[in-house]
């Protein structure tokens, strides 16, 4: 039997019938919004005011304050512990094992005790006795740093970031 239908026949079937398909489900359950389409009426849309509930008499207005809040509910998210958001200017490659040992090392690990002692002098106004004092924690945490051939470069990092003047004898006795 159904050899006797084409494949004409069988598009205009199947195109009528989802027509009917369509056309009742829109008379079932859009009669209200096919009306209004008809007689030409507008439903309100997003610009228009909402509509008044009955919770909304016992909630203050907070007006303008809203716009000083971010607009995530949940806030900033939190970078995880031990990491830092840096410029791309400060993020840096070693090209050979020696650049790496450079970046990864002794050196490094005292440059980086350095700031803290810089950090914790600014924060206290500290001075220079301050500054010995500190470094002996230093000297005693890393006592092999004297006899690195990068100790110049140190000597460099202290000179510049320290607020005080140090002259290169205080630098040269300061990792005996």
């Amino acid at each position: 039997m159904l050899e006797q239908f084409t494949w004409h026949q069988f598009l205009i079937a199947t195109l009528l019938l989802t027509l009917f398909w369509y056309l009742a489900v829109i008379l079932l359950f859009y009669r209200k919004q096919l009306s209004d389409f008809i007689n030409g009426k507008r439903r309100p849309g997003p610009d228009a005011d909402p509509l008044a509930h009955r919770w909304q008499k016992g909630v203050d207005d907070l007006g303008d304050e809203t716009d000083n809040f971010t607009e995530d509910l949940l806030g900033k998210p939190k970078e995880p512990e031990g990491t830092a958001s840096v410029s791309m200017g400060k993020i840096s490659f070693a090209e050979n094992d020696e650049a790496r040992a450079q970046q990864i090392g002794l050196v490094p690990d005292v440059l980086q005790e350095l700031k803290t002692v810089f950090a914790i002098l600014e924060k206290e106004d500290g001075s220079k006795k301050d500054f010995f004092n500190l470094m002996e924690v230093v000297q005693e945490k890393y006592k092999q740093i004297g006899s690195n051939p990068n100790i110049g470069r140190i000597n460099e990092f202290i000179s510049a970031h320290a607020p005080f003047h140090l002259s290169a004898e205080e630098l040269e006795n300061l990792w005996d």
